[in-house]
Protein backbone atom coordinates (compact mmCIF):
# COMPACT_ATOMS: atom_id res chain seq x y z
CA UNK A 1 0.00 0.00 0.00
CA UNK A 2 1.07 3.42 -0.71
CA UNK A 3 0.79 6.66 1.28
CA UNK A 4 0.09 9.50 -1.53
CA UNK A 5 0.61 13.20 -0.41
CA UNK A 6 -0.91 16.20 -2.79
CA UNK A 7 -2.41 19.55 -2.13
CA UNK A 8 -5.22 18.77 -4.63
CA UNK A 9 -8.25 18.20 -3.05
CA UNK A 10 -11.06 15.83 -3.68
CA UNK A 11 -12.90 17.02 -6.91
CA UNK A 12 -9.59 17.39 -8.51
CA UNK A 13 -8.62 13.64 -7.42
CA UNK A 14 -11.72 12.34 -8.81
CA UNK A 15 -11.46 14.52 -12.30
CA UNK A 16 -8.10 12.69 -12.96
CA UNK A 17 -8.23 9.26 -11.61
CA UNK A 18 -10.52 6.56 -11.65
CA UNK A 19 -11.77 3.77 -9.67
CA UNK A 20 -10.92 5.66 -6.55
CA UNK A 21 -12.98 3.36 -4.57
CA UNK A 22 -9.99 1.61 -4.05
CA UNK A 23 -8.19 4.63 -2.36
CA UNK A 24 -9.36 6.38 0.77
CA UNK A 25 -8.92 10.19 0.44
CA UNK A 26 -8.11 11.74 4.28
CA UNK A 27 -8.54 15.82 3.35
CA UNK A 28 -7.41 17.70 6.00
CA UNK A 29 -10.23 21.03 4.90
CA UNK A 30 -13.07 18.33 5.98
CA UNK A 31 -11.35 17.32 9.21
CA UNK A 32 -10.74 20.85 10.29
CA UNK A 33 -14.42 21.83 9.48
CA UNK A 34 -15.83 18.78 11.28
CA UNK A 35 -14.38 19.74 14.68
CA UNK A 36 -15.06 24.00 13.60
CA UNK A 37 -11.67 24.64 12.63
CA UNK A 38 -10.22 26.39 10.04
CA UNK A 39 -6.98 26.34 8.88
CA UNK A 40 -6.29 30.20 10.10
CA UNK A 41 -8.10 29.36 13.58
CA UNK A 42 -6.41 25.67 14.81
CA UNK A 43 -5.02 25.95 17.90
CA UNK A 44 -2.63 23.21 19.53
CA UNK A 45 -5.58 22.00 20.87
CA UNK A 46 -7.01 21.61 17.48
CA UNK A 47 -4.16 20.21 16.03
CA UNK A 48 -3.93 17.73 18.33
CA UNK A 49 -7.14 16.70 17.49
CA UNK A 50 -7.24 16.95 13.77
CA UNK A 51 -3.79 14.72 14.36
CA UNK A 52 -5.19 11.96 16.73
CA UNK A 53 -7.98 11.73 13.95
CA UNK A 54 -5.97 11.28 11.43
CA UNK A 55 -3.35 9.08 12.94
CA UNK A 56 -7.47 6.93 13.37
CA UNK A 57 -7.95 6.91 9.97
CA UNK A 58 -4.79 5.61 8.96
CA UNK A 59 -4.50 2.98 10.77
CA UNK A 60 -8.72 1.94 9.98
CA UNK A 61 -7.64 2.29 6.17
CA UNK A 62 -3.98 0.70 6.33
CA UNK A 63 -5.89 -2.24 7.84
CA UNK A 64 -8.43 -2.52 5.15
CA UNK A 65 -7.85 -5.51 2.55
CA UNK A 66 -9.83 -3.79 -0.51
CA UNK A 67 -7.89 -0.72 -0.23
CA UNK A 68 -4.42 -0.03 -2.24
CA UNK A 69 -3.42 3.47 -1.02
CA UNK A 70 -4.60 6.47 0.72
CA UNK A 71 -4.24 10.12 -0.30
CA UNK A 72 -3.67 12.83 2.08
CA UNK A 73 -5.13 15.92 0.94
CA UNK A 74 -3.91 18.88 2.39
CA UNK A 75 -3.75 22.66 0.44
CA UNK A 76 -1.47 24.26 3.39
CA UNK A 77 1.12 21.32 3.42
CA UNK A 78 4.52 22.61 4.50
CA UNK A 79 7.96 20.56 5.28
CA UNK A 80 6.76 20.06 9.20
CA UNK A 81 3.94 18.29 8.26
CA UNK A 82 5.88 16.15 5.69
CA UNK A 83 8.61 15.08 8.08
CA UNK A 84 5.87 14.48 10.47
CA UNK A 85 3.58 12.26 8.01
CA UNK A 86 6.88 9.98 6.90
CA UNK A 87 7.43 9.55 10.60
CA UNK A 88 3.81 8.69 11.49
CA UNK A 89 3.26 6.24 8.92
CA UNK A 90 6.48 4.55 9.33
CA UNK A 91 4.78 2.62 12.43
CA UNK A 92 2.08 0.99 9.65
CA UNK A 93 3.65 -2.45 8.25
CA UNK A 94 1.22 -2.02 5.19
CA UNK A 95 2.31 1.49 4.25
CA UNK A 96 5.04 0.53 1.98
CA UNK A 97 6.15 3.94 0.29
CA UNK A 98 5.30 7.64 0.46
CA UNK A 99 4.56 9.34 -2.83
CA UNK A 100 4.07 12.98 -3.50
CA UNK A 101 1.37 14.02 -5.94
CA UNK A 102 1.54 17.04 -8.70
CA UNK A 103 0.90 18.37 -11.46
CA UNK A 104 3.38 18.20 -14.14
CA UNK A 105 2.85 21.29 -15.91
CA UNK A 106 2.04 23.89 -12.93
CA UNK A 107 4.06 22.05 -10.08
CA UNK A 108 3.18 23.25 -6.90
CA UNK A 109 5.03 20.99 -4.42
CA UNK A 110 8.55 21.04 -6.44
CA UNK A 111 10.55 22.06 -3.56
CA UNK A 112 9.65 19.05 -1.84
CA UNK A 113 10.77 16.49 -4.40
CA UNK A 114 14.29 15.98 -2.99
CA UNK A 115 12.05 14.24 0.21
CA UNK A 116 10.73 11.41 -1.57
CA UNK A 117 12.05 8.58 -3.67
CA UNK A 118 8.72 8.52 -5.86
CA UNK A 119 6.76 11.29 -7.67
CA UNK A 120 3.33 11.03 -9.71
CA UNK A 121 1.76 13.49 -11.99
CA UNK A 122 -1.66 14.04 -12.53
CA UNK A 123 -2.64 12.89 -15.97
CA UNK A 124 -2.89 15.71 -18.44
CA UNK A 125 -5.15 14.27 -20.95
CA UNK A 126 -7.81 11.77 -19.96
CA UNK A 127 -8.60 9.73 -16.71
CA UNK A 128 -6.42 6.98 -15.69
CA UNK A 129 -5.59 4.94 -12.90
CA UNK A 130 -3.90 5.76 -10.14
CA UNK A 131 -2.40 2.96 -10.35
CA UNK A 132 -1.30 2.74 -14.10
CA UNK A 133 0.64 5.67 -13.21
CA UNK A 134 4.32 5.99 -13.88
CA UNK A 135 6.73 7.54 -10.95
CA UNK A 136 9.62 9.31 -11.23
CA UNK A 137 12.37 8.52 -9.19
CA UNK A 138 14.24 11.25 -7.47
CA UNK A 139 16.84 12.73 -7.91
CA UNK A 140 16.17 12.37 -11.69
CA UNK A 141 19.20 10.85 -13.65
CA UNK A 142 18.44 13.02 -16.80
CA UNK A 143 20.82 11.44 -19.40
CA UNK A 144 20.17 7.90 -18.44
CA UNK A 145 17.10 7.32 -21.19
CA UNK A 146 18.78 9.43 -23.98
Amino acid sequence: MKFYITVEGTPRLKRSFLNLKLFQIINIPDILEQHGYTSETIDEYGAFIVYTKLLALIKNYSKSKRIRGIIYSNPNVNNEIIDNLMETVKQFEKIEETVLLDDYYVPKLQHFYPQFNEIIFFPSVKKIRLIECKGLSYPIDWNKNI
